[in-house]
């Protein structure tokens, strides 16, 4: 008897949970589609307010709703109930959107509709590259969830709203190439997972907020070609795990702080284009703002830029620690720098382009540089080094641009300039160079650009030169060149600038006219005898 009421109880709970279960399965069936509905009529809402700038084609044509009748043919479901079908959009398996990827798509118009608040699930969303304008809305913030968001390369424009802080789940934010202005908010601090940051190429003014330290998983920090002030702030020494680093193209004064030092997984530092100035010394007749020697910690650098700044001094010694590691390019050109180039600088086999130019360098050139192995571009233009050029540029096989113009270089040219056959351009002017143009010079064929000008080269130009078939621009004016030009100048078809004042004689060669690229020619300052050759009035002007 006993047993049989406990069986009626228990069939009558079963049954109860039973009724409970379908009820709470009927309800989040409801919850599921309201929520569905709502996603498909905020998104169509946001479309609609796109710009339709064609009427044959129409912004996002694959975001429509077909009769409720009608199926999709290639997954056989209803596409009325929801828009995991349409372009760009993905969901997760409860039928949600989470990702929203519609960049390069021609969209034209602004986020003012944008279903921030409808769509709750969304974690990623990329609208970069359209035409997208207005301002970024502070309801982005309402995107809890999101992880990754791009909005690069549109026409946004107005303030990075403050309230973008509370999107802590955020690791990929990229703002860059818009029109936005005003400063960085100091709620970006508030971004404890950021792991990339991209603000380059806007108009943000004000200074970088110190707050911006606090993201401490940061992997890439790009804030170049904006307008920010101020200086660099102390904070960044806190980004152990930064392996890029670009501030370049702003107004940024004052001196480098110390704690750069700190960022020991650093690869890539660009701080030209600034108002920086290093430390002040203590003397006031010193004024002169030097490169940080805490730069020599940066073990794993790879790229180095100081460029178009106010640096003066030498470049310290402790800069020499990173040729030990894998530094491949040094830019610290266009600034006040003075003094000789760390020695270690020549054993660092790593480097790939070294840009020294207008500064105030000295030193031996035949020690100090040549015979970097996997060197391919080199500027050490308007400095004041001496002595002669080193026969180990003739060791660089890689080679392809070498600029030494305007320093203190005298002696001949070595003739194993000529084993750098990948060679593209060679400026050796404004120097004391003496001598003959090498014969060897005939096997640079690879030669774009040849400027010999303002030395003191003599004797005959070699017939070698008329190998040079692919210069573009030749210069030896200002030189000691005698006797006539080589008849076979004619060969090379693809000048279009052609300098020789010096000291010819005899006549301009006819074969000349053949070269109708030519846009620039000067031949004064000459003894040239003759006529001047009637088909020369042909060449373009």
């Amino acid at each position: 008897m006993a047993l049989t009421s406990f069986k009626k109880v228990f069939s009558l709970v079963a049954l109860f949970a039973l009724v409970i279960l379908h009820f709470s399965f009927n309800v989040a069936s409801v919850s599921v589609k309201e929520e569905a509905e709502a996603e498909i009529d905020a998104l169509l809402k946001w479309k609609a307010s796109l710009q339709n700038e064609t009427q044959s084609q129409p912004p996002l044509p694959s975001w429509t709703l077909l009769p409720n009748n009608a199926t999709n043919s290639s997954n056989n479901q209803n596409t009325s109930s929801t828009p995991c079908s349409w372009f760009g959009v993905s969901c997760n398996h409860a039928e949600s959107v989470t990702r929203l990827n519609l960049t390069n798509s021609s969209l034209k118009g602004t986020l003012h509709k944008f279903p921030f608040s409808s769509l709750p699930s969304l974690a990623y969303v990329d609208l970069s590259m359209n035409e997208l304008f207005g301002t970024v809305p502070f309801e982005i913030s309402h995107l809890f969830k999101l992880v990754y968001i791009n909005l690069s390369f549109n026409n946004f424009s107005g303030e990075i709203p403050p309230q973008i802080g509370l999107l802590t789940h955020l690791k990929v934010l990229d703002l860059s190439e818009n029109q936005l202005n005003g400063s960085i908010p100091i709620e970006i601090g508030n971004l404890s997972n950021l792991a990339y940051l991209y603000l380059n190429n806007n108009q943000l003014s004000a200074s970088i907020p110190p707050e911006i330290g606090n993201l401490t998983n940061l992997l890439i920090l790009e804030i170049s070609h904006n307008n920010l002030k101020g200086s660099v702030p102390p904070s960044i020494g806190k980004f152990e795990k930064l392996i890029w680093l670009h501030m370049y193209e702003n107004q940024l004064s004052g001196t480098i702080p110390i704690e750069l030092g700190n960022l020991k997984s650093l690869v890539s530092l660009g701080l030209y284009t600034n108002y920086l100035s290093g430390s002040i010394p203590k003397s006031i007749n010193q004024l002169n703002g030097t490169v940080p020697i805490c730069l020599g910690n940066l073990s794993n650098l790879e790229w180095l830029s100081l460029r178009d700044n106010q640096f003066s001094g030498p470049i310290p010694q402790q800069i020499g620690n990173l040729t030990n590691g894998s530094l491949q390019k040094i830019s610290a050109n266009d600034n006040h720098l003075i003094g000789p180039i760390p020695k270690t600088l020549r054993n660092c086999t790593s480097l790939i382009r070294i840009r020294l130019q207008a500064n105030k360098f000295f030193g031996n050139i035949s020690n100090d540089f040549g015979g970097y192995s996997n060197l391919e571009f080199v500027d050490l233009s308007y400095n004041r080094f001496y002595d002669e050029i080193s026969h180990n540029w003739g060791r660089c096989p890689q080679l392809t641009t070498l600029r030494i113009a305007g320093n203190n270089i005298s002696g001949g040219i070595p003739p194993n300039i000529g084993n750098i056959i990948q060679l593209q351009e060679l400026d050796l002017s404004y120097n004391g160079l003496v001598g003959k143009l090498p014969k060897e010079f005939g096997k640079l064929t690879s030669l774009v650009k040849l400027k010999l000008n303002g030395n003191q080269l003599s004797s005959d130009i070699p017939l070698e030169l008329g190998s040079l078939t692919n210069l573009d621009y030749l210069d030896l004016s200002n030189n000691r060149f005698g006797k006539s030009i080589p008849r076979n100048i004619g060969n090379l078809l693809k000048l279009n600038y052609l300098n020789m004042r010096n000291k010819f004689s005899h006549d301009i060669p006819v074969q000349m006219c053949v070269l109708s690229h030519l846009s620039e020619l000067d031949l004064s300052h000459n003894s040239f005898e003759g006529e001047i050759p009637s088909q020369i009035g042909n060449l373009q002007s």
